[in-house]
């Protein structure tokens, strides 16, 4: 039973991460056109880290995947 809730949990947050992740390279894109490279290593850290907790996710429940529009 715990499992089932561990997945269902897995899931959520992975959904929760890939839309992130897309604000995040939407970010990366407004900051590349202006130029604002702090705030542009900034946010590549942050997708970084991002990235790294689905990998982490998928490496402990890999056969949870996003849906297609949420892969990232």
């Amino acid at each position: 039973m715990s499992d089932d809730s561990d997945i269902a949990q897995a899931r959520v947050f992975l959904d929760l991460l890939a839309a992130h992740a897309r604000t995040l390279a939407r970010a990366i894109n407004t900051a590349e056109r202006t130029f604002q490279t702090q705030r542009l290593r900034d946010l590549h850290a942050e997708l970084h880290t991002v990235r790294h907790c689905i990998a982490r996710i998928h490496y402990r429940y890999p056969h949870i995947t996003p849906p297609n529009r949420a892969r990232i």
